[in-house]
């Protein structure tokens, strides 16, 4: 009987699937559809590092985003036709550009099967086979709606940025779920290649944007938590410990050596934040920052000079001796922290049936500051309760609630702070995060009081 029902809520959650991916591929255009925008030549640029040198870490950009874009580095064949300038008024139509539409491609096939993959992984962590529907579809309807679908035609690393961690969560609930379940975690083969392909796939995701490099910090310290327990100190945690610290030192290493965090981006929030006013100017002051001898960054020498080596460290010290400024600046640009996100780059007349995915995205991509604050009470109380039965699978599930939302809290942050040019773009993978978190960690407890309910009844 309990097979009959799984095999049947297995059945529905592929036809809900096979019907969005349907409509995901048909109502789209083109997949090979594409556009630039105004990072997309540095994109290209930095790709023509070797694949062997330093450079295709240490250059303008990350080695993920580098090793897509060599797809698009001959000088000749490779020209883009399709400019998105939104800033002064210029969308464009999307093309199918040469070597430009393998990318668009890449982009689309991976935001197809990571929304599939992300619902089907979900589903697999509850019981109640309505549950396991719901939740595989709000998942894919939250990746395959115009809000997020959209930006897979555009050549730039929010659409990887998202699609990689769809299949990152999915291979993570899939982990954490098998461990938690373990007498001895990860004593297969089966579930040590899980964990080497996770650990692997997660370090792609790491070199797509800058700021993911800080989601390494925030698992190996959850991860080392995990060995205050004996059935977690084993082999292979230790060694994906040593794995992520290592490729965290080599982020830290490119990022330093090819100056990306803080030649652009640092700059302008130091002119949007620190210039304008002198009570900061002073405390930047006392970290031996020198006057601009003209308003440009690279028109100034010495301060150019000062800020390559010490404008990072000078910032950081400002934002943590300064919480003040933190809320009230968040705080009086609360309506960007609820924006609706859509891709502003490409005419839409294309897409079939716009208007309905739109109502439809809105109501699974929530544009409402109440998604922080509800994010924040699904992860306190999955963690008391975790804390309270000392389940296996509340404790797995409260262990990731704390890995994502520290994951999208640190990305979001540093995305804001980090550099105030495109800022809606920027910040707008963490944004979603936020949101995907309401789909995912809505789940254990849905599962919960709907089984409840049927057993009482």
């Amino acid at each position: 009987m309990k097979s009959n029902k799984n095999l049947f809520s297995n059945l529905l959650i592929l036809a809900v699937l096979a019907i969005g991916v349907h409509i995901r591929a048909n109502w789209y255009g083109d997949l090979r559809l594409s556009i630039a925008n105004a990072e997309t030549a540095s994109y290209i640029s930095a790709s023509r590092h070797s694949i062997f040198s330093w450079g295709i870490f240490a250059g303008q950009r990350l080695f993920t985003t580098n090793l897509i874009y060599k797809l698009a580095n001959h000088p000749e064949r490779c020209r883009i036709t399709s400019y998105g300038k939104p800033g002064i008024g210029e969308e464009d139509d999307r093309e199918i550009q040469p070597c430009f539409d393998k990318i668009a491609l890449l982009q689309n096939i991976l935001a197809l099967f990571g929304w599939c993959f992300l619902g089907w992984m979900a589903a697999r962590q509850v019981q109640n086979p309505l549950v396991k529907a719901l939740g595989a579809a709000s998942i894919m309807l939250f990746g395959f709606t115009p809000q997020i679908a959209e930006w897979d035609s555009v050549l730039s690393p929010e659409s990887l940025s998202l699609s990689m961690f769809a299949i990152v969560l999915g291979l993570m609930l899939e982990v954490v779920f098998r461990a938690a379940s373990s007498d001895i975690p990860f004593k297969s083969g089966r579930e040590k290649t899980l964990l080497a392909i996770l650990v692997m796939w997660y370090v792609f995701w790491i070199f797509v944007r800058d700021v993911h490099l800080y989601a390494i910090p925030i698992t190996i310290i959850l991860l080392l938590l995990l060995f205050l327990s004996k059935q977690f100190r084993v082999a292979s945690l230790y060694v994906t410990v040593g794995v992520l610290f290592f490729f965290l030192m080599i982020g830290y290493a490119s990022a330093r050596d090819s100056l990306r965090a803080t030649r652009y981006p640092l700059m302008n929030s130091l002119d949007a934040f620190i210039w304008p006013y002198p009570a900061r100017v002073e405390f930047f002051r006392t970290y031996g920052m020198p006057d601009k001898e003209a308003p440009s960054y690279f028109d100034s020498p010495n301060y150019q000079a000062w800020a390559d080596e010490h404008a990072a460290g000078a910032y950081a010290m400002f934002l943590i001796s300064h919480p003040g400024f933190i809320i009230t600046t968040l705080w009086e640009d609360w309506d960007t922290l609820n924006a609706d996100f859509a891709q502003p780059y490409f005419f839409t007349d294309e897409v079939i049936h716009r208007d309905l995915l739109l109502k439809i995205g809105e109501m699974v991509n929530p544009e409402s500051g109440v998604v922080y604050l509800i994010t924040t009470a699904l992860a306190l109380t999955l963690m008391a309760h975790a804390a309270q039965t000392r389940s296996p699978q509340h404790t797995a599930w409260a262990w990731l609630a704390v890995w994502m939302y520290g994951i999208a809290a640190a990305t979001l942050f540093l995305s804001y702070f980090g550099d105030t040019a495109g800022l809606r773009r920027h910040i707008m993978p963490s944004v979603e995060l936020f949101r995907l978190f309401l789909w995912i960690f809505l789940l254990p407890f849905l599962d919960r009081n709907v089984s409840q309910k049927t057993i009482k009844e």
